[in-house]
């Protein structure tokens, strides 16, 4: 492509392929737990395996119904003497209800450090770790993610720019996670949806060889014995979705709905998260409610998640 004719990248893209960002994530909810059996306790609520890792690691898991629906996707931070999680805020009061009625407080004592801490994030091939930080996972981009206390956040965020990192705007981020194919509570996941239907075996997110947890037995029967209807794929849009969810149909069928949407400069085009019929074939080309084509690149993510 000409060099005229190339998109033009913004500082914050820019840091993102050559460089560090660090962004502050909102609408977040920070949980801690801790206790000699806190390890054990979260093992038998989540998808993940908790257990599988020593000492210090990043997992990215699913907090499930009874029925196996996903309640909320989770980032699960194990130190050394304490698990630190992170939920959508929308999902907190689901958290705490399930924490007081699951977790033997002798064994694992739990505690909302929302108003306490913050979320902060560094990301690019030049982004280093700040204290209490460990690797991110399911972000869309590498880097490393961290709950420092709400006094100290702030002068964090201003030594990380001082020394040349960009600031990241949740535009961006949301960019990133939607390249990266990683589903999101209220967009891609609600009450009805299974983990399998959103990628989160692919993400790393379940596992299938863990003791028991809650939802296990209709996420191992699907697994082993069927298979989901529904699944995510990436799509490339004809413009800006004019609302969300939007619709999509297959000929004369409903085909599913485009969740998420993204304007991505390097390619100067239109991409979105779409959850569709499950026998759509990749290369499917689909018809929104403008009559515009939505072609499905499924598994064909732009980044690594």
């Amino acid at each position: 492509m000409p060099e005229a004719m190339r998109p033009r990248l913004s500082g914050e893209e820019r840091a993102l392929g050559a460089g560090t960002l660090v962004h502050e994530r909102t609408g977040i909810a920070r949980f801690v737990l801790r206790g000699p059996g806190r390890v054990a306790c979260l093992q038998g609520l989540v998808t993940c395996d908790v257990e599988r890792t020593d000492g210090r690691a990043s997992l990215f898991g699913a907090l499930l119904t009874a029925k196996g629906m996903i309640v909320t996707p989770l980032w699960i931070y194990l130190a050394d003497d304490e698990i630190r999680l992170e939920a959508p805020d929308t999902a907190a009061p689901l958290l705490e209800e399930v924490f007081q009625r699951t977790l033997p407080p002798r064994q694992c004592r739990w505690e909302s450090v929302t108003a306490t801490t913050a979320s902060i994030g560094v990301y690019g091939p030049d982004a280093r770790p700040f204290p209490g930080a460990l690797p991110a996972v399911a972000r869309g981009a590498p880097g490393f993610d961290g709950q420092p206390p709400i006094a100290a956040a702030q002068h964090l965020v201003e030594e990380a720019l001082a020394q040349g990192a960009v600031r990241a705007s949740d535009t961006l981020m949301d960019r990133c996670r939607i390249e990266a194919g990683i589903p999101r509570l209220g967009a891609e996941i609600d009450e009805r949806t299974l983990p399998q239907e959103v990628r989160l075996e692919e993400l790393g997110a379940v596992s299938y060889t863990k003791g028991c947890y809650v939802g296990q037995e209709t996420v191992a029967r699907l697994h082993f014995r069927g298979h989901a209807n529904r699944k995510l794929v990436s799509v490339d849009l004809p413009g800006e979705p004019p609302t969300l969810p939007h619709m999509l149909t297959q000929g004369d069928k409903p085909a599913g709905r485009i969740t998420s949407a993204a304007w991505t400069a390097s390619a100067g085009a239109w991409i979105g998260l779409a959850v569709i019929r499950r026998e759509i074939a990749d290369g499917a080309a689909l018809t929104d409610a403008r009559e515009g084509a939505v072609f499905v690149r499924e598994g064909r993510w732009l980044r690594p998640a």
